[in-house]
């Protein structure tokens, strides 16, 4: 035994490894911040007929009423499992994600990332590049970091894809949470501008959470009057539509 299990061997027992939802112990085989109980517990999207805004569909339908009253400028949004803003602890995915965002817990990102990769498998070959949603730069300053970048960093280890920093946040916004959905796409119209980066055929945005999609689809306008042809969004989560008036990022 080296110097650094015999370390991890002492942690363990003066800390003993953990849940970071219900903070039970962890049993045989537990390790990766979440126990196999709260793992199950995670709501995750049927990704079987998606629409392009990323809510699942009947199989009759290819697009939801608002994709298809509107039409949408990014080709297609995927997410792993649904997101509850709300405080409620038996939501496993939500407290993960507030846990990672608000208490700064960064060694959440590499979890996290494998949940984008396995809901953005079918979005893999599609895109030459990743990106992310950035933050206004007094806030990340404030924080310390940018989820989004860390989650779309992790993908992009996991997926060998290029990494860029495509977009920045170019005005301050107000929290999309508690806002209406015409609310949400007037807070954020006109709040990102093109980062200095060549523009490819193809991208991904990634992002924590789609509240509906007026994030996205600001993100969307912006690339595409840069150059870019086709852009696809990935996020660990998605609200329920029952949460919103149906659509948002």
């Amino acid at each position: 035994m080296n110097i650094t299990q015999i370390l991890h061997a002492a942690l363990d027992l003066l800390y003993p490894p953990h849940c970071a939802v219900c903070e039970k112990p962890f049993g045989e085989g537990e390790r990766a911040f979440l126990c196999c109980d709260c793992d199950a517990k995670i709501e995750r999207i049927d990704q079987s007929h998606l629409c392009r805004c990323g809510l699942p569909l009947p199989e009759v339908l290819d697009l939801c009423p608002e994709c298809a009253r509107s039409g949408r400028a990014f080709e297609q949004i995927r997410s792993f499992g649904w997101y509850e803003e709300r405080e409620d602890p038996h939501h496993v995915l939500s407290v993960l994600l507030k846990i990672f965002k608000y208490n700064g817990e960064r060694a959440l990102a590499p979890l996290l990332a494998r949940y984008l990769a396995q809901a953005g498998e079918p979005l893999r070959a599609c895109v030459e590049q990743i990106t992310f949603v950035p933050m206004y730069p007094k806030k990340e300053r404030q924080r310390g970091f940018n989820q989004a970048e860390l989650l779309a960093r992790e993908l992009g280890r996991l997926w060998g894809i290029p990494v860029v920093r495509a977009l920045e946040k170019i005005r301050e916004t107000e929290p999309q949470a508690g806002l209406s959905l015409q609310a949400r796409r007037e807070n954020v119209r006109g709040a990102f501008g093109l980062a200095k980066f060549s523009p490819c055929a193809s991208i991904l945005i990634v992002d924590d959470v789609c509240t509906s999609t007026a994030t996205l689809t600001e993100c969307t306008r912006v690339l595409k009057e840069g150059g870019v042809h086709r852009v696809y969004g990935l996020t660990v989560a998605r609200a329920s539509p029952k949460n919103i008036e149906l659509e948002d990022v």
